[in-house]
C-alpha cells in the first residue's frame, strides 16, 4: 500500500474519531467524509439550535454562547479540517491573514441576484488597532455595497493551540431605499481554530438578526449569508 494511501486512511480514521467528540448529530456522515477529504463544508442552518459543534473547549463554548446571545434568524457554518502534521504553524499563518484587513478589499463575492462577481469590500479604513501578540483589537470602517460603510469591531485571541476571532457591526445597516435591515451589533462572524489530536479544526459561523420584511427577506438572507460564507471561506482556503 502506498504511503499516501496509508496517510489518507489514518487521517480518515482520526476524523471519524474526532467528529464523534467535536461534532454532534447535526453533521451528516457524508459531510464527515467530505471533511476527511479536506473539503470545505458550508451549511445554511437557520437557527442556533442547529449548530453542529459541541462545547469541547473554552473557544467553542464562547462561540456557542455568542451565537445564542445574538439569536440570529439567518445563520451559516463553514468547516474545514486539516492534518496537524505538516501544518504545525497554521495559527501563525492564519493570524496575519485575519488582521491584515486592508487585504479584504477585492475579495471576490458572487451576487446570485446579478449573476456576476463584485468586491466583498470596496474599501477599508482602519480607525484603531491594538496588538499585544496574543490579543488584538481592531476597529475599521469597511465599505460593503449596497449597505455602505460598516463600522466593524474585530477581536482576535490566540494561544499555542487555538485561535478565536469575532467580527461585529457597530452601526445600523441600510438597504438602497434607506430601510434598516440590520441594527447595530446584530451581525456577527466568528472563526474558531483549535488542535484536537492529529488534526486542526477550522470552524466558522456567521449570523444576522434582521427584521423579517416580507418583500426583502429572501434578498437579505441570500445577500448576508453569501457574504458570511465568502469571508470564512477566504480565511480557510488560504491555508
Amino acid at each position: 500500500m502506498r504511503k499516501n494511501a496509508v496517510i489518507s486512511i489514518l487521517f480518515l480514521f482520526a476524523i471519524c474519531t474526532l467528529s464523534a467528540q467535536v461534532f454532534n448529530n447535526k453533521l451528516t456522515g457524508e459531510e464527515q467524509k467530505r471533511l476527511a477529504n479536506g473539503e470545505l463544508i458550508i451549511r445554511n442552518i437557520g437557527k442556533a439550535k442547529n449548530i453542529s459543534i459541541n462545547g469541547v473547549n473554552s473557544a467553542l463554548n464562547k462561540t456557542i454562547d455568542s451565537i445564542e446571545e445574538l439569536n440570529p434568524n439567518y445563520l451559516a457554518e463553514v468547516i474545514r479540517m486539516v492534518p496537524y502534521a505538516g501544518n504545525e504553524e497554521l495559527l501563525e499563518k492564519l493570524r496575519p491573514i485575519i488582521l491584515n484587513v486592508e487585504d479584504y478589499v477585492g475579495i471576490p463575492y458572487y451576487s446570485e441576484r446579478h449573476e456576476t462577481y463584485y468586491d466583498l469590500y470596496s474599501s477599508v479604513e482602519i480607525k484603531n488597532f491594538e496588538d499585544n501578540g496574543s490579543t488584538a483589537k481592531l476597529n475599521a470602517i469597511m465599505e460593503m455595497s449596497p449597505f455602505g460603510g460598516i463600522d466593524t469591531d474585530i477581536s482576535l485571541v490566540t494561544d499555542a493551540e487555538s485561535l478565536y476571532y469575532e467580527n461585529t457591526n457597530l452601526n445600523n445597516l441600510k438597504y438602497h431605499d434607506g430601510i434598516t435591515v440590520v441594527k447595530d451589533k446584530c451581525m456577527k462572524s466568528i472563526v474558531t481554530v483549535f488542535r484536537s489530536g492529529d488534526s486542526w479544526v477550522l470552524y466558522g459561523i456567521g449570523g444576522v438578526k434582521a427584521p423579517s420584511i416580507f418583500f426583502l427577506r429572501d434578498r437579505v438572507e441570500t445577500s448576508f449569508m453569501n457574504r458570511i460564507k465568502t469571508m470564512c471561506s477566504y480565511f480557510f482556503e488560504q491555508l
